[in-house]
């Protein structure tokens, strides 16, 4: 057994069955998909439209791909963002929301409890990026899982209701022309 470890080739990557990841090319659309509301602090996931978020135009499906999801308990939907491979696009409105006072105290209450968005773009959760300052030039920067709900300031309640979305990708060594989400 151990000479058959000797003599195994170093690999330059891995592949998790239904999890490759898939190449671009420019303009190509990369969907991004919503998951599970999550808190520390309660323990109790939600389903993303619990929340009365933008839904897409064509309603909401299930996006499970794989066995692992299912076992996590993930509840991976389709969303109505519209991203497209290195195409930059700013202060695009997603829709426009009117709250009830029931939705209003639904996200008063997940904000109190800490809740998290989870998001999924190519199998790859996202994640936000915090940057620390140190006394190093730049900071340190950290990532955390999703992003919250919303913050409370002052003794109110904000939702987070602007996002600005980042999208990190690789040029393929055998391809120029395309490219995959890192």
């Amino acid at each position: 057994l151990a000479i058959a470890f000797a003599v195994s080739a170093p690999a330059l990557g891995f592949y998790l069955p239904g999890v490759a990841p898939i190449e671009y090319q420019d303009g190509n659309r990369v969907d991004l998909k919503v998951n599970k509301l999550t808190s520390v602090k309660t323990q109790l996931p939600y389903a993303y439209y619990s929340l009365p978020y933008c839904k897409p135009a064509e309603g909401i499906q299930d996006s499970v791909e794989n066995l692992g999801e299912i076992l996590e308990g993930d509840l991976i939907e389709n969303s109505p963002y519209e991203i497209f491979m290195r195409v930059n696009e700013t202060c695009k409105v997603l829709c426009n929301q009117n709250l009830t006072p029931e939705h209003k105290e639904k996200f008063q209450s997940m904000i109190n409890d800490e809740y998290l968005v989870n998001w999924i773009i190519d199998n790859l959760p996202g994640a936000t990026r915090y940057v620390r300052r140190t006394g190093v030039v730049g900071g340190q920067t950290t990532y955390m899982n999703g992003f919250p709900v919303g913050i409370v300031r002052s003794g109110r309640d904000y939702i987070h209701n602007h996002v600005k979305i980042d999208l990190k990708y690789h040029q393929s060594p055998d391809d120029p022309d395309q490219y995959s989400v890192v």
